[in-house]
């Protein structure tokens, strides 16, 4: 662990959990290897600028490595930016990565320009949400409610007559077992139970994730998993058992509630957790969701207001420049294909 680093990253636009060495000890445990990138000004030593770097092996001596929401700028030079972006090309090639995905973190415009100037390329599936839903907990429960959808609203308050009990646990594997329900129902790959157990132990005793679980007269029907960082509480995962008596008004007091508790953490914001791009490009625009969307899980949480924001897209290098220019293009049709988002997100699952 590096507190220094952490805090830094906390006190940084952009920073968040993914980069700090909290994050990376959990990485470690389900066989990530962790490679840390610092760039400092040589005269007094000044960190300028920097990210931590997440390698998975894929054949011996091949590693595929990513960099969620990074690198991160501690300075108001922009020119920094290029220079950070060399040393992680540098520091991947020299550790035998030779595929590298980026995706800069929030605000992250002068990164973007540097991870261009580079050669990285756009089209390679996000390792990090490509955008969200915020709402500021500034505003009083009235308030919040007034900004909802009237089917949120009228959803929350039948889900407070309902008899849920919400709060948070600790049974990592309870809360597995409802996140994997929801996955079989919608067709992805969960992220495994080794890494959630990872990621409590390694966050858990700072502060940094719990879990929120709804129950209904003691059995438990839906939960949250979430993380606390820089003000800002956010969903990361959910689950849902839609075979107990009043589940379908068990994610509407577990919303409510979530959001509650955050206040009351002292957050400033609570982040829904991730929202599909186009969506909320719609939503930013002012326009209307097509009809397909109506029954999504992004048009739920449209439903409870916020302010949509958008997140730069990840962009992928070969570190190996002769295979980059023989393959990049060809590579970056393939990689929007489900195949290649299937494969990223295993690589993100551990």
């Amino acid at each position: 662990m590096e507190p220094s680093w952490d805090a830094l990253v906390e006190a940084t636009a952009g920073g968040d959990l993914v980069q700090t060495t909290r994050w990376a000890a959990a990485r470690k445990r389900i066989g990530f290897r962790c490679l840390h990138v610092m760039v400092r000004d040589a005269p007094d030593r000044v960190l300028l600028g920097g990210c931590l770097m997440y390698a998975k092996r894929f054949a011996p001596g091949i590693w595929a490595g990513f960099i969620p929401r990074g690198p991160l700028l501690f300075t108001d030079c922009r020119e920094v930016a290029h220079e950070v972006v060399q040393q992680v090309v540098a520091l991947a090639r020299e550790h035998d990565v030779r595929f590298l995905v980026v995706q800069p973190p929030e605000g992250g415009q002068a990164v973007e320009n540097a991870l261009e100037r580079a050669g990285l390329r756009l089209g390679v599936p996000s390792v990090a949400p490509e955008a969200t839903l915020r709402l500021d907990l500034r505003h009083s429960d009235e308030e919040l409610l007034a900004r909802m959808r009237n089917d949120r609203r009228r959803g929350i308050r039948r889900a407070l007559c309902a008899g849920f009990a919400v709060g948070e646990e600790g049974d990592v594997a309870l809360f597995h077992r409802l996140y994997a329900m929801t996955a079989a129902r919608r067709g992805f790959t969960p992220v495994s139970l080794k890494n959630l157990r990872a990621q409590y132990e390694a966050l858990a005793p700072e502060r940094l994730c719990t879990m929120i679980v709804a129950r209904h007269r003691g059995v438990p029907v839906a939960g949250f998993w979430v993380t606390r960082f820089a003000g800002t509480v956010t969903t990361k995962l959910s689950g849902w058992n839609p075979c107990v008596p009043n589940a379908s008004l068990a994610n509407a007091a577990l919303e409510w509630a979530t959001i509650r508790w955050a206040r009351a953490q002292g957050a400033r914001y609570y982040d829904l957790g991730g929202l599909d791009r186009r969506y909320a490009e719609l939503a930013i625009s002012g326009g209307t969701p097509p009809a397909e969307c109506r029954h999504s899980p992004s048009h739920f949480k449209a439903g409870y207001g916020g302010t949509p924001v958008l997140f730069p897209r990840a962009r992928f290098l070969f570190t190996q420049p002769w295979v980059h220019l023989a393959l990049g293009s060809a590579t970056q049709r393939l990689l929007v294909s489900p195949r290649a988002s299937r494969i990223v997100q295993r690589l993100r699952n551990g």
